[in-house]
């Protein structure tokens, strides 16, 4: 059924109020996770599952639902992302909702049973066009009724917005093995790309090519950092080297924690945490 790798649950958590709660569902290129928050944006639980490997199947997905007894309680509102690299970006002028698989077309490979979703991240004028397994996305719906579904980067674009201010300067969300990139400039949208990554030099390969193509100085450059990450990584390490402006991105000016490594929490699960904003 995957394997439990992270487990938070708070001593404020109540079984039988979850109707009162919402749920916030990712699903990675190798993991699965959630998150159960108050009306009062408070994190009362959390559980990251990982997948050892396999692609979440429908039967997996059912497997999660019905033996999780956080999942399949009922909720106020739930909402789901796909932090799948396969997409695009069309600004939000020239989107066409007619032509959904041509956007795709050129540069993803789509599959029978793959649907193509379309996201409007109005706050930058921009739409996510991606590919997910039609499948999984029916199973949801069927699941989770009333199950909203995003594309992962519409949550961590709406938390660096909140967060931050809009603040000019790059955002760099790791998960799975990818690397989901995005320059704020001027309060605009500037840049938005998914890398996938097998090494720390990648990584900074990748992240450096994100500088080279915004046109932004490194040495300068404000860099805030969330998910997958932590100080003593290689990855850090190397990056540091190229990048002495950085920060983790805090989510605690929203969202309260009953943990003591609240910071930590804040950053590390900042794509669950700001799914529950959309």
């Amino acid at each position: 059924m995957g394997k439990i790798v992270q487990q938070l649950i708070s001593p404020t958590f109540e079984p039988s109020h979850t109707k009162t709660y919402e749920l916030s569902i990712l699903v990675g290129v190798d993991s699965f996770g959630f998150a159960v928050l108050s009306d009062q944006q408070r994190l009362l639980a959390l559980r990251q599952y990982s997948l050892e490997g396999k692609p979440l199947s429908t039967e997996l997905l059912e497997a999660l639902f019905r033996k999780d007894e956080y999942l399949s309680a009922t909720y106020r509102n739930s909402r789901l992302a796909f932090a799948t690299p396969r997409l695009v970006m069309v600004p939000e002028r020239l989107y066409n909702p007619d032509h959904h698989h041509v956007y795709l077309e050129g540069s993803v490979r789509l599959s029978d049973h793959d649907a193509v979703r379309a996201d409007h991240v109005t706050s930058f004028h921009t739409c996510f066009i991606y590919a997910v397994d039609g499948r999984l996305e029916t199973k949801v719906q069927r699941l989770c009724s009333g199950c909203r579904v995003f594309h992962l980067g519409h949550a961590l674009l709406e938390g660096q917005r909140r967060f931050t201010n809009k603040a000019d300067g790059v955002y760099f969300h790791l998960l799975d093995g990818h690397l989901f990139a995005s320059v704020l400039q001027n309060e605009t949208l500037a840049f938005f790309n998914a890398y996938p990554y097998r090494s720390a030099k990648d990584f900074v390969y990748y992240a450096m090519l994100v500088f080279e193509q915004a046109a932004l100085s490194p040495e300068s450059t404000p860099v805030y950092l969330s998910g997958q990450l932590v100080e003593a990584s290689e990855i850090y390490r190397l990056l540091s080297r190229y990048l002495p402006v950085m920060e983790f991105m805090d989510s605690r000016a929203i969202f309260r924690f009953d943990l003591e490594n609240d910071q930590e929490v804040a950053y590390q699960y900042f794509d669950l945490l700001s799914l529950s904003l959309l």
